[in-house]
């Protein structure tokens, strides 16, 4: 993620050397209109979007025809990253391309994309989910439109918690209702205590108590820590940045923010009930019996783990009085080429971005890949009536977050250093270091703002 931000300053300085001359986008000029996406041509997400285009072309064959082009990303995008960033420098950037939503701010600081506000359908904008058009708005201005959404709730598997004494099944939520961080850790508590003690067979290849994702931050995909547990932060009145995207002290290494962190770091006291190197599909298969689970599981057991009884409870919430929004959202976005200044290819470039997410492209994305939707009108698509209860469970609660508790990461010029600094130098050290006293966790923090600080001074005007 350092090596968005490097790039990004190098792209800065070649625009401001080079000017905006063309009226296309680099090299395309005007005679096509060129997508990028980081979906491989074969994924089911690169198929939607190819046929989406191809639908479009058929449409409007008097139009400049639209080429798509699906580049495979590895880990968290960076080969699509740095193949992006590698055209933007020698100015042969494409008209469209999807950048991840808390990249955003970033291209729009160096001048690389472009706001939609002023080409957009009437009313279109306002179709988005509130937390969608969150994500893609920077000082006030819409340049991104998440062409899907996401959730994160808690799942856990049946057979183990029906394995549990009664009095600890009874600490189970029901799927439609809130609960708290400190019921679910020492729900988590209580399952690690007996199943250490356990010869049932439902625990036999028991690890842990948690699956958490942790082994991701440590394996250098910082987001996912970030995305998981910045919640915890927002449900308790506070947050990893200011709203000006760039002040940490007072707010990262603030009051709320460490009751927050000293309650995440529960997890990992005494015995831990998570851990940073946990095994490969550790809920999948059996492992653990609780987990903070992406949106992404529920396609991924109903394909792979038919067997798996799993069921899904809310997001925990951090505090009991808060009644803030605390679940995360936000995904990939479609932006436009800043480079563009033909006003007509400028408008036709945004009624293409507008077909590859209005309503009809959501439920499609949706049927093809599971992916949520991004629009208002399309969320009631999400299917929770199938003969698999299971399925149907999962997409009930996560629906209700996304229309109820939702909230974009924060827009910040320099999220993805902020993402990586907060993941790695303060929830990964927490886990590993199992520290669980404010003091300690104090000075991860106040460490912590020191860096960020140091970083966004550049920022700073």
């Amino acid at each position: 993620m350092k090596k968005i931000l490097v790039v990004l300053g190098c792209i800065i300085f070649i625009l401001q050397a080079t000017g905006c001359s063309s009226a296309g986008s680099g090299k395309n000029g005007n005679n096509k209109i060129v997508v990028w996406t980081q979906a491989a041509a074969d994924h089911p997400e690169g198929k939607m979007f190819a046929s989406r285009v191809e639908r479009y072309n058929e449409a409007n064959p008097d139009k400049l025809q639209v080429e798509i082009q699906n580049i495979t990303r590895a880990g968290a995008g960076s080969g699509y990253i740095d193949k992006l960033n590698a055209a933007i420098t020698a100015n042969d950037m494409p008209d469209i391309f999807t950048l991840d939503g808390p990249d955003v701010a970033a291209y729009v600081d160096a001048g690389v994309i472009g706001e939609l506000d002023s080409y957009m359908s009437n009313g279109f904008k306002e179709g988005f989910t509130d937390s969608i058009i969150q994500q893609g708005t920077v000082d006030g201005k819409f340049y991104a439109m998440g062409y899907s959404d996401s959730a994160v709730a808690v799942m856990y598997n049946e057979d183990m918690i029906k394995a549990l004494p009664a009095d600890i099944q009874a600490k189970v939520p029901a799927a439609d209702e809130d609960w708290t961080w400190e019921q679910f850790v020492a729900l988590a508590r209580d399952i690690d205590t007996y199943a250490k003690s356990s010869s049932d067979a439902a625990f036999a290849d028991y690890k842990l108590a948690v699956s958490t994702l942790l082994s991701d931050i440590a394996s250098g995909s910082y987001e996912t820590g970030t995305y998981y547990f910045t919640p915890l932060l927002w449900g308790n009145d506070s947050n990893i940045v200011a709203e000006d995207g760039l002040t940490v002290d007072g707010v990262l290494n603030g009051e709320k923010s460490l009751q927050a962190l000293t309650s995440y770091a529960q997890l990992f006291a005494g015995d831990p009930l998570a851990s940073a190197s946990e095994p490969e599909k550790a809920f999948h298969t059996g492992k653990a019996p609780l987990a903070v689970a992406g949106f992404w599981y529920v396609n991924e057991l109903k394909d792979n783990y038919p067997n798996l009884k799993y069921r899904t409870v809310r997001y925990p919430k951090m505090s009991e009085g808060y009644s803030g929004s605390y679940t995360p959202s936000g995904s990939w976005t479609f932006v436009k080429s800043g480079k563009i200044t033909d006003e007509e290819k400028s408008k036709q470039v945004v009624e293409v971005m507008e077909w590859l997410t209005n309503d009809q492209a959501a439920e499609e994305y949706y049927a093809a890949n599971g992916a949520i939707p991004s629009r208002k009108n399309a969320i009631s698509v999400i299917n929770t009536n199938t003969d698999n209860a299971y399925y149907n469970e999962a997409w009930t609660v996560m629906q209700y977050q996304v229309e109820k508790t939702n909230k974009a990461r924060p827009v910040s010029v320099g999220y993805p250093y902020l993402s990586e600094t907060f993941a790695k130098d303060v929830l990964l050290k927490i886990a590993q270091n199992q520290a669980a006293d404010s003091e300690t966790i104090q000075k991860y923090l106040d460490d912590t703002v020191k860096k960020l600080d140091m970083e966004f001074a550049k920022y700073k005007k």
